[in-house]
């Protein structure tokens, strides 16, 4: 009987440790009936599991506040249609927790967000509900907690870089646009007069790329690319007080979904990357060079990187839900792993509070998207002054970059998804009849019914499409005669793996020759035909492709 009630014991401990890091719910209501307590149940104190996020995010965005209160806003969370969302939450020092703010006014993942001069924050850009590009932008103000609209921006952006400039304006440069391809458009906000002003455009077009405010003032533009290939080596600067853009040479691989890191002597680490990159190296803006350093102890990609007081560089997690942490010394050029965090992941945040503890949360692990968060205690040494090294750059791009006027805002919409897919595909297919989804190779067309499930190439591999509705169809009934030839609109709702991309429009006009195809990420929607059945059904001909714009 002691034996039984020993094992009842043993047990029970197990399910309360497992049970304490919990994610939380994804929706305010079941978040606010609770919050997970502070836990220490493993690490040996290098990383303690501290109260959850009140709702699961990867792909969000975070800054520290002036007062250093941690804001984080948006990302995905774990329900099929909630692949944008608006929710915000403060984490404050003392209490350890989180706590729901109010909502931004657009929901968006992928975005960027920056702490003005004057506290605010500036949120802008990302995927929106549709997951399309959006081109929106908010202020949130910390003494109130409420967000107000800001100026648009010229360009839709996500995964784009955005830095603050030491005049207080906000440079962002690159990332997808509304049609999913990467763009060069680069723009200035001045919170000041609440405007967006182009200001030329880089050599390359970018996404996933680093942007890194140099001690100088200027901007440093590194990699890029999609995580698939090509990873560009092509690194440019900005210089604000010029107006000019000029050529920082090339990394010694190209890189995308990498870290950069300004250092304490005014140079720049860059680690890691998609590709299984374990390398890293240096740019030096005194001479406009690039060095390698060390390697890293394993690769890293979707990782982040901290500078600590002390002038080392700790790397954290990473692509494959890695839980280790490393980092990289300064005075002898060498990596050495410091610990681990409790939950492995990846596409995540993290911040350097006053204390010199760092606030790790949310991404995505083992589990699916995360609410875990924790507090890495490392010890930092004496604290190293900031150095300012004065740059030298080649004023000549390798491709003069191109300048678009800035255009007028429009009154009506714009259209996406109108990009049209040249190549021959297969001869189309009925869906499975009892409703499953369709799994078919890459160029296979498939006829869906409203409610029909496409997964190309597989449905662990590729992407999954679902026919929600027809939003309009304006063409012309055959037989007859019409002013305008019309166009058809419909509603599909898209996931890939674990992350959900939420709904999206495609449009096929009556007359166009091609289909229309839309790139969500490795793989695009092929928009082929729509056509009714005899009850007048809408039938819609879907195909999955890997395309790339030309």
């Amino acid at each position: 009987m002691k034996k039984f009630i020993l094992l009842l014991a043993i047990l029970g401990g197990i399910l309360v440790v497992a049970c304490g890091g919990s994610d939380s719910d994804s929706t305010k209501s079941a978040a606010d009936s609770g919050t997970t307590e502070s836990s220490s149940t493993s690490g040996g104190g290098f990383a303690e599991l501290g109260r959850d996020l009140r709702a699961q995010r990867m792909r969000s965005a975070s800054v520290i506040l002036q007062d250093g209160r941690v804001l984080v806003t948006g990302g995905n969370q774990p329900a099929f249609q909630a692949g944008a969302v608006k929710t915000a939450e403060v984490w404050t020092a003392g209490s350890d927790q989180w706590e729901f703010t109010d909502d931004m006014i657009v929901e968006r993942f992928s975005h960027s967000m920056v702490v003005l001069k004057d506290g605010r924050v500036l949120s802008a850009g990302g995927r929106d509900l549709k997951n399309t590009g959006t081109n929106k932008a908010d202020l949130w103000d910390p003494k109130t907690g409420g967000w107000i609209a800001a100026a648009d921006m010229i360009e839709a952006h996500e995964n784009f870089p955005m830095v603050l400039l030491n005049d207080g304006r906000v440079i962002v440069a690159g990332g997808s646009a509304r049609d999913y391809n990467p763009t060069n458009v680069a723009e200035i906000y001045d919170p000041n007069t609440d405007s967006w002003t182009q200001v030329g455009g880089m050599s390359v077009e970018r996404i996933w790329h680093t942007g890194t405010l140099l001690s100088d003032g200027r901007v440093l533009f590194a990699g890029g690319g999609e995580p698939d290939d090509p990873h560009i080596k092509n690194a440019e600067i900005y210089d604000p007080a010029k107006d000019t853009w000029f050529s920082a040479g090339e990394m010694n691989v190209g890189r995308t979904q990498h870290t950069a890191t300004l250092l304490k002597d005014g140079r720049v680490l860059v680690v890691g990357g998609r590709g299984k990159r374990q390398t890293s190296e240096i740019y030096d803006p005194s001479n406009n060079s690039w060095g390698e350093m060390a390697d890293l102890n394993e690769p890293r990609a979707e990782h982040i990187a901290i500078l600590l007081s002390d002038g080392r560089v700790l790397v954290i997690a990473g692509t494959g839900s890695r839980p280790s942490v490393e980092a990289w010394d300064p005075d002898n050029n060498s990596w050495q792993v410091v610990g681990k965090i409790q939950v492995g992941r990846y596409r995540h945040l993290a911040e350097l509070l006053d204390d010199n503890r760092i606030l790790v949360f949310g991404g995505n692990g083992e589990s699916g998207i995360l609410a875990s968060t924790e507090i890495i205690n490392i010890e930092v040494g004496s604290e190293v002054e900031q150095a300012v090294l004065t740059g030298t750059a080649d004023p000549q791009l390798p491709t003069p970059a191109p300048v678009v006027d800035t255009p007028v805002p429009a009154a009506t919409a714009v259209i996406v998804g109108r990009d049209v897919y040249e190549d021959p595909l297969e001869d189309p297919i009925d869906a499975e009849p009892d409703g499953s989804a369709s799994l078919v190779p890459n160029g296979q067309p498939v006829r869906l019914p409203i409610g029909g499930v496409l997964a190309s190439p597989s449905l662990q591999t590729g992407l999954v499409a679902v026919f929600l509705e027809v939003i309009s169809d304006t063409r012309c009934p055959s037989g007859e005669t019409c002013d305008e030839p019309g166009e058809a609109i419909i509603l599909l709702e898209l996931r890939q793996q674990d992350a959900p991309f939420g709904t999206t429009e495609m449009t096929l006009g009556a007359d166009q020759a091609l289909p229309s195809v839309k790139k969500l990420g490795k793989y695009s929607t092929v928009f082929v035909d729509l056509e009714y059945d005899s009850d007048n059904n809408p039938i819609l001909t879907l195909a999955m492709v890997q395309w790339r714009k030309k």
